[in-house]
């Protein structure tokens, strides 16, 4: 399997306007891989839900720490929107993503 290059996108207090008040953006992360797949009918099937085009699985090697405050991720020319970080293996983590449409 092929990993490409990843950047996540955390909500993170960035500054304070003139009130005090915290200033959010997402603040991208570099230095990840991922890869993106289609659900398999057998998945479909054992998860007893219906799952559209635009939901996907996700593989990567980033750390639960920076998954944990992520929201958006960047892979392969598409941006997908992180619903659920579904397993935590050793070595990487899976994901479900929903494609981000603006």
């Amino acid at each position: 399997m092929r990993l490409e290059p990843a950047t996540f996108y955390v909500y993170e207090k960035v500054d304070e306007d003139v009130l005090g008040n915290p200033i959010y953006e997402d603040v991208p992360v570099e230095g990840y891989k991922a890869k993106v797949s289609q659900w398999t009918s057998e998945e479909i099937a054992l998860l007893d839900r219906t799952v559209t085009q635009s939901q996907r699985k996700l593989l990567t090697n980033a750390p639960r720490s920076v998954l944990k405050n992520a929201r958006k991720v960047f892979v392969d020319g598409d941006t997908y929107t992180i619903t659920e970080l579904k397993s935590d293996f050793i070595r990487w983590r899976m994901l479900h993503v929903k494609e981000f449409k603006q």
